[in-house]
């Protein structure tokens, strides 16, 4: 996982062609006026979902932990703050909750010990297939505003 402020996401160029999109296109991207949805930016390469919403408390998550085979998940955080839970796979404490939906590239957990960030107004996480993350843990009651690019790999 890689964790910043968007404002030095151009230091990953050279990556891998499709994260080179996605940064190209958050160049002059307007995130926060962005509708919420899927907007897609190159096909099924790069395509972003905007969110809104309000974060929940750690119960509610409890079986909200993923990760995805073929997808690298840019998280940015445009408004607001959330809790973003963290585990490498390889963790020992974490349970498979939902097996691998191939439709919806994603596997869930349950009992995950894992590093919680703070994400507020311009963070970012960039999550790998090893990163099985949590995000939407509340801080606060306030809504948070979203956009999760999604990079194929």
């Amino acid at each position: 996982m890689i964790i910043g402020k968007l404002n030095n996401i151009k230091r990953y160029y050279g990556l891998n062609k499709n994260i080179d999109t996605a940064i190209k296109w958050l160049e002059t991207a307007d995130l926060l006026n962005l509708p919420l949805g899927k907007t897609v930016i190159d096909g099924d390469n790069v395509y972003v979902n905007r969110l809104q919403y309000v974060c929940k408390n750690e119960a509610e998550l409890f079986q909200k932990a993923e990760n995805h085979d073929n997808y690298l998940d840019l998280q940015i955080v445009i408004k607001g703050k959330e809790g973003f839970g963290y585990a490498d796979i390889a963790n020992q404490t974490m349970t498979v909750a939902t097996p691998y939906n191939t439709t919806k590239d994603v596997t869930k957990y349950a009992c995950m010990d894992e590093l919680v960030y703070e994400m507020s107004d311009g963070s970012y996480a960039l999550v790998f297939p090893e990163d099985v993350h949590r995000p939407m843990i509340k801080i606060n009651d306030e809504i948070v505003e979203k956009a999760v690019v999604k990079i194929k790999l």
